[in-house]
């Protein structure tokens, strides 16, 4: 039973279809119609709100809190379509859910940070075209820099620490 759980969770955003999304937006209609009602078909589609579902869903995070995730959409879909940033957008209002679950007993945060130039590198590497975004690195750096993220990490798990890695969005 914990194997099947976790095979799910790790493929819960390729269960995830339009109907279910709907399905989604439907239950939360019956209590909060006006959110529902600005956001599909009015601001987003539903294919739209699937994927950023979808995303949320593929990084491990909780969609239960859907109200807040459709108000999130309702608000900045009208100036962008563009899944992934609007992704970035309800992960940032859901912050506090999101790292509240990492937090140690005093509220303590543990994370990794990428050194400024580093990130800089990555950063201005992303392109983007009318498919989504992808890396633009030479392969060999980018090889290098996911060896060197994947030594630190398996350090930091290893010491019994969950490895985050903070960095700008």
């Amino acid at each position: 039973a914990t194997h099947l759980t976790e095979v799910l969770r790790s493929h819960a955003d390729e269960l995830l279809g339009r109907q279910d999304t709907q399905k989604l937006l439907d239950n939360l209609a019956k209590t909060h119609p006006k959110v529902v009602e600005e956001l599909v078909p009015g601001t987003m589609g539903l294919g739209g709100v699937q994927k950023v579902l979808q995303n949320l869903l593929r990084e491990r995070v909780s969609i239960r809190d859907l109200l807040t995730i459709c108000e999130t959409l309702a608000d900045h879909a009208t100036m962008n379509k563009d899944t992934d940033v609007l992704t970035e957008f309800v992960r940032q209002k859901l912050a506090r859910s999101i790292v509240g679950s990492f937090t140690d007993e005093e509220g303590n945060l543990s994370v990794l940070t990428l050194a400024t130039q580093t990130e800089d590198l990555v950063r201005e590497s992303i392109q983007k075209t009318e498919q989504g975004a992808y890396l633009a690195l030479e392969p060999n750096l980018a090889q290098r820099l996911l060896e060197s993220i994947q030594e630190t990490v398996e350090k930091i798990a290893a010491s019994g620490y969950h490895p985050i890695i903070l960095c700008s969005a």
